[in-house]
């Protein structure tokens, strides 16, 4: 981390989270950041892209989802059927 910044985690913590993490879906990644977003408070972003290696970008759509009046915590299908590239003839 650059000087001034501040670690939220203790590096233990931090190893926990980062393994957990990464061994989510992609969708229910960006809500797990837009949670951590949401409890660390304003200035955690950039900790967060950091410590997760993603956009901050990311962070922010995860936090905009999960505040969402109407959020719905349905990971089970991760897209529309039929959804994807389409295999070449």
């Amino acid at each position: 981390m650059e000087q001034g910044r501040t670690n939220y985690y203790s590096d233990a913590v931090k190893s926990v989270k980062q393994n957990y993490y990464h061994s989510l879906p992609e969708k229910v990644q960006r809500h797990f950041l837009g949670q951590e977003y949401h409890s660390l408070g304003r200035g955690s972003q950039r900790y967060l892209s950091d410590v997760f290696d993603c956009s901050r970008d990311t962070i922010r759509k995860g936090y905009r989802e999960v505040l969402s009046p109407n959020f719905e915590a349905n990971y089970a299908s991760q897209r529309i059927a039929g959804g994807g590239r389409k295999k070449k003839n």
